[in-house]
């Protein structure tokens, strides 16, 4: 018995049959792969956070200075990615799967510096801005499960090659400053933050920051959320 071949139509048809599940799983795959490294950089902040926690009951409760400026200045004895280094362990975790920042490899404008980290502490936090020096010290964190330790830092710009940033200057124009400083949706329209206590969450910007405009009048600030600032960290 002859054996009949495709005819061109029935051809036609699989090949659109197999165009139509592609079309369908990549996505799919996509987001799978997306999920995957948010995942894995969840679990570096994890890591980053019980760090700080080690490190500060080294250090009289202290939490790990800063030392890579937004402007390229460099302080490498004060930078947390040195003084924290056998608290975290292994360099692997300083950096996000998802980070495709050309800064690794490229030095920032008007800088001889590279990107070295992908995540960044809380200036709020240092111990140097005026009246919260306190809060360079755990204890004094009113509510550190509400309180940002740890962001997920912008990919671009001045400070791709920090190691902290500076939610105090962000008022004015909360979300467009912000983003010149933490990458706010590099996971699925979300970042990830660890706070305080050690643990992590996955966030929208306006559940970190966020002006109840309303009930604002100048110079007071009336906050929805500000899980950067200590003296409010809802």
């Amino acid at each position: 018995m002859k054996r009949r071949g495709f005819t061109l139509i029935e051809l036609l048809v699989v090949i659109s049959i197999i165009a139509l599940l592609i079309s369908i799983l990549l996505p799919a795959l996509s987001r799978s792969r997306q999920l995957g490294r948010a995942t894995s950089c969840m679990s570096n902040l994890h890591s980053l956070g019980e760090a700080v926690h080690m490190y500060a009951d080294a250090n009289d409760g202290r939490f790990p200075s800063v030392g890579l400026a937004h402007g390229g200045n460099v302080d490498e004895s004060a930078a947390w990615m040195n003084v924290m280094a056998k608290e975290y362990g292994s360099l692997g975790v300083t950096r996000c799967p998802a980070d495709e920042s050309p800064h690794w490899t490229q030095t920032v404008p008007g800088t001889d510096q590279r990107r070295r980290l992908s995540y960044a502490s809380n200036y709020y936090t240092v111990g140097t801005l005026e009246a919260r020096e306190e809060y360079n010290v755990l204890t004094r964190i009113k509510r550190p499960a509400a309180t940002i330790f740890w962001v997920e830092l912008a990919e671009k710009g001045d400070f791709a090659i920090a190691d902290h940033v500076h939610p105090e200057t962000w008022f004015a124009s909360p979300r467009s400053l912000a983003e010149r400083e933490v990458a706010l949706a590099r996971h699925l329209g979300r970042a990830n933050y660890a706070m305080c206590d050690g643990h992590a969450e996955s966030l929208p910007f306006e559940e970190t920051y966020l002006i109840n405009l309303p009930a604002s009048s100048f110079p007071r600030i009336a906050w929805s959320h500000n899980k950067y600032d200590p003296d409010v960290a809802w």
